[in-house]
């Protein structure tokens, strides 16, 4: 499947998992302290104040996963063909995720907690967005999936189970790259300009989105 993705899917994707390493770093040292990308940390956490009885406490944790499944919905309204594996609306689901950002941004900057619920929408929207061009095969915005097809794609080769995929090698190795990488820009952004730094993946998904629905027009 990863030879079928087209070669600018990888620069796309490699934006997009840069971007979601911006997002979910400032989220967490932003004023929630919540990761916006990480589902499996939320259920856990929710599931501790469940047990505490701490309801006052789940409240943030539940509407975090629920704004992140909200996010994958809004992709499923955009994208609708679940054969679908291009064209402008591709195009469209990014411009809305560069508008969720935006709004999430203001959020962030005036400490409301909805600038938070808005970064999981978007991370939801881009995830599920990715997920369904490159098939399952690709995720963007959290990096345990890609680490465990890895593992096991690595430890195939070593038993000589499997020939080499330098190809889906690479595409893994990128993303983990450029995710990690967006969490260190992430990092230093936030030391110099705080919660204002969530408009630089913004307006970064924001120009993807042009040039995609560009490059869909020229075609």
């Amino acid at each position: 499947m990863v030879r079928h993705l087209p070669k600018w899917s990888w620069f796309g994707g490699g934006i997009l998992a840069f971007s979601a390493g911006m997002i979910n770093v400032i989220a967490l040292l932003g004023f929630s302290h919540e990761a916006a990308t990480h589902v499996t940390g939320l259920f856990s956490q929710l599931a501790i104040h469940l047990y505490e009885i701490d309801l006052s406490a789940c409240g943030p944790y539940f509407y975090a996963i629920f704004s992140f499944f909200l996010g994958s919905f809004f992709c499923g309204l955009i994208i609708r063909d679940p054969n679908f594996k291009g064209g402008r609306r591709y195009g469209y689901a990014l411009a809305v995720e560069s508008l969720i950002l935006f709004l999430s941004a203001y959020g962030f900057i005036h400490q409301q907690i909805w600038g938070a619920y808005l970064a999981s929408v978007a991370a939801g929207l881009q995830n599920a967005m990715v997920s369904h061009f490159s098939g399952a095969i690709v995720r963007t915005t959290h990096l345990t999936g890609i680490l465990t097809d890895l593992g096991v794609l690595t430890g195939n080769i070593v038993m000589r189970r499997e020939r080499v995929d330098i190809q889906r090698l690479a595409l893994f190795f990128m993303i983990m790259v450029s995710f990690f990488s967006g969490c260190l820009v992430g990092a230093l952004g936030y030391h110099h300009w705080q919660a204002h730094f969530m408009f630089a993946p913004a307006i970064l998904i924001g120009v993807l989105s042009v040039g995609y629905t560009q490059l869909k027009t020229d075609k």
